[in-house]
């Protein structure tokens, strides 16, 4: 049984989402269902006096009922508005931090760098224990360094970036691109989470959220000195390079990102929610060309993976 309601629609969404992908259009709901979702959205639950029935008197208090003289008619005074409710602003995120990592190994610096954000007064903020910062995971000597989005609730909980089917499909793409893991760092675009604007549900990060993050970002970037950055949806390369063009644009061509080329391409949730044969091939011809960068062989047969025929 699930105990937290955040988490219960969460999944509720995700299998949703996921039959939506297998071509289900329809489904039931009972009225039971119904109503565990309108308690689980904080919907106030009828109260019996509200259902049960008025009160019937006896038979014998019933009198011939007798029609009164019609009232005179009065202007009808439609009921005020509703006031809106208040909206309480969220505080507003203050400019980046400015840090400079010491010397040393790069297992060395990355410690230091996991230290400064731990420290990190507006960092804490958005944390709710048993919440840490998430930083990137994978090797420090990687070849390719993939970001990813902001991380979800279930990438909080378990610590780690790309954690889910998302995390998963990322895998089987780079088995098929024989990219070996040992070549690979995997980092989201943001260390927290950004708050929804109810108890439940999630939301994209703003721009303020990003550029506060990035710089613990790229300092990551920094420290793996990979030869390539893989930008992996539109928050990735929005938070790396900007809101202009956009992912669709951006897709499948290289930028220079201080010196390190960065590839654009869809996230692997894009493959999830729309699992067609051209989806997939899109996404690997940006892989195709990730390989060539990297100076991997293709073979003819990764060449016609997911091709029209």
């Amino acid at each position: 049984m699930i105990d937290d309601p955040a988490e219960a629609l969460d999944i509720l969404l995700e299998e949703l989402k996921r039959q939506k992908a297998a071509g289900v259009r329809r489904v039931s709901v009972s009225v039971e269902s119904l109503a565990a979702l309108e308690s689980l959205a904080g919907a106030p639950a009828a109260t019996a006096s509200a259902t049960a029935p008025a009160p019937v008197r006896p038979a014998a208090a019933v009198r011939p009922a007798v029609s009164p003289a019609p009232a005179p008619a009065r202007p009808v005074t439609p009921p005020a508005a509703p006031k809106p409710a208040a909206v309480v602003a969220a505080p507003p995120i203050p400019d980046a931090p400015v840090f400079t990592l010491p010397a040393g190994t790069k297992a060395e610096r990355m410690q230091a760098l996991r230290q400064f954000v731990d420290a990190c007064a507006e960092t804490r903020k958005h944390l709710v224990a048993p919440q840490c910062p998430l930083l990137g995971h994978g090797s420090l000597d990687a070849k390719v360094l993939f970001v990813g989005e902001a991380p979800t609730l279930g990438e909080m909980e378990a610590g780690q970036a790309f954690a889910g089917e998302a995390g998963e499909l990322l895998q089987k793409i780079l088995a098929a691109a024989a990219i070996s893991p040992a070549d690979c760092y995997f980092a989201p675009a943001m260390v927290w989470r950004p708050e929804p604007p109810t108890q439940y549900g999630k939301r994209p990060p703003n721009a303020r959220e990003l550029a506060f993050n990035l710089p613990y970002l790229r300092a990551q970037i920094d420290v793996v000195a990979p030869r390539a950055v893989v930008a992996l949806g539109a928050q990735a390369f929005e938070a790396l390079h900007g809101r202009a063009p956009t992912i669709t644009q951006a897709r499948g061509r290289w930028f220079d990102l201080a010196g390190v080329p960065l590839l654009a391409t869809f996230h692997p949730n894009y493959l999830l929610h729309s699992p067609s044969a051209t989806a997939k091939r899109t996404v690997w011809e940006d892989f195709l060309l990730l390989m060539e960068k990297l100076g991997l062989p293709v073979s003819e047969k990764q060449r016609g993976f997911f091709a029209a025929k």
